[in-house]
């Protein structure tokens, strides 16, 4: 079977032909990774309910086993003892309202990991679709020369047989279309790769045969500004705000842990039907620690050194966070020279040519070795162009995921 043959059955599997923006809608609506991390916003917010809650009351019974005095286990008539208790801890120093504000805290850190995930998955998804679209082009620019190259050696081998043609030389034919039947394998493969991964991502079957349509963009439209792309990523990087919001988390903590230096204190009341020196006793009791040998001391030293470190990490963060975005913009001006220089017909006049010079030794009017070094030119240049596109893109895109939001929309 040729290789043409088997591309085209392939491609009677089903078939789903997406853009980014149709891929970016599935993967926000079915993602299983963003399914389970919004579940992770619900848990910390149930947190929060969790922590306003007031501690239970306690309620303590108290039966006399014995009564020495009729020697009678276990009474339960009205001349039985019974002391009956409730008590309620009442937290003082704001810790229910501390606690509650680093759970709060830990909810917004929820939503903003749950947002960082997002960012990366959505860069990933956009690379694979963008690198799936060219790899399909690399291959669709092999079948363009090894259809008629297939074709042409069948034409061959007769004129061989009849003596018109040197056996030598669609011996060399064959040998160039065994190398550009196997240039077609690896990209296939690749492909096959990359498009399992994207079908994870977008939680679509198995079978489906994917087809990427890429959008024509201009890059040239923002200047390259990475001050100001150092301040937007300082508004729109989640993963730079929850190194902050965990600083203010920490803070809280710190007051938290003051707070456990105050004494709560637990209010209650008692009854005791005939224990005491007169029948039908009520107490009203109140009870609270001395803070003698424990004042916390150990952890509010520690809150204090988490605060410091804290701070040093959000210190690192933000200069983590220019470092990369002034790399991105390296990146991305590094590129965008190679990519000016080239001819944006390249591709289309190439394969122009290529057909031409096919005709062309088919009728002896080139040698062998002249349709066999274009053959060859033909496919590293238009790999070299297809992968300077690819590198443009993951420029923009790099300098989209590093700013936190969209400098380079593509629509």
């Amino acid at each position: 079977m040729h290789i043409t043959s088997y591309a085209q059955e392939n491609k009677n599997q089903l078939s789903l032909s997406l853009t980014l923006p149709q891929g970016e809608e599935i993967f926000l609506e079915k993602n299983l990774t963003l399914v389970a991390e919004r579940h992770n916003i619900d848990i910390a917010k149930a947190e929060i309910i969790q922590a306003k809650a007031w501690p239970n009351p306690e309620l303590g019974v108290e039966i006399a086993m014995y009564d020495n005095e009729d020697n009678k286990w276990f009474r339960t008539d009205s001349e039985a003892q019974r002391v009956v208790e409730i008590h309620q801890l009442i937290e003082m120093g704001g810790k229910r309202k501390k606690r509650t504000n680093i759970a709060q805290k830990e909810a917004e850190i929820a939503e903003y990991e749950f947002y960082t995930t997002m960012r990366e998955l959505r860069t990933e998804l956009r690379s694979l679709m963008v690198e799936l679209h060219y790899l399909q082009e690399k291959s669709n620019s092999y079948l363009n020369v090894i259809e008629p190259l297939e074709r042409l050696i069948e034409v061959y081998k007769e004129q061989s047989e009849k003596g018109n043609i040197a056996k030598s030389e669609v011996v060399r034919l064959k040998a160039l279309l065994l190398d550009a039947r196997k240039g077609w394998l690896d990209i296939e493969q690749e492909a096959t790769d990359v498009s399992s991964q994207l079908k994870l991502i977008l939680n679509l079957q198995p079978q489906v045969d994917l087809t990427i349509t890429l959008p024509t963009f201009n890059y040239s439209q923002n200047v390259v500004d990475p001050e100001l792309w150092v301040s937007e990523a300082q508004e729109h990087r989640m993963d730079f705000k929850i190194e902050q919001l965990r600083l203010q988390q920490v803070a809280e903590s710190l007051a938290l842990e003051k707070a456990e230096n105050v004494p709560d204190i637990e209010l209650g009341t008692m009854y005791d039907r005939r224990g005491a020196h007169q029948a039908d006793y009520w107490a009203l009791q109140i009870a609270f620690d001395l803070p003698v040998w424990n004042r916390n001391k150990g952890g509010i030293q520690a809150a204090k050194i988490a605060q410091e470190q804290q701070q040093v990490k959000v210190t690192q963060a933000e200069n983590q966070l220019q470092i990369d975005v002034y790399n991105a913009a390296q990146k991305l001006n590094q590129i965008t020279k190679v990519y000016d220089a080239l001819d944006p017909e390249l591709s289309e006049e190439m394969r122009a040519v290529m057909e031409s010079v096919t005709k062309s030794y088919q009728k002896q009017e080139i040698s062998l070795i002249e349709f066999i070094d274009f053959f060859e030119s033909y496919k590293e240049n238009l790999g070299q162009l297809f992968d300077t596109e690819y590198a443009l893109f993951s420029a923009l895109e790099l300098i989209n995921y590093t700013v936190g939001k969209d400098i380079y929309p593509i629509q």
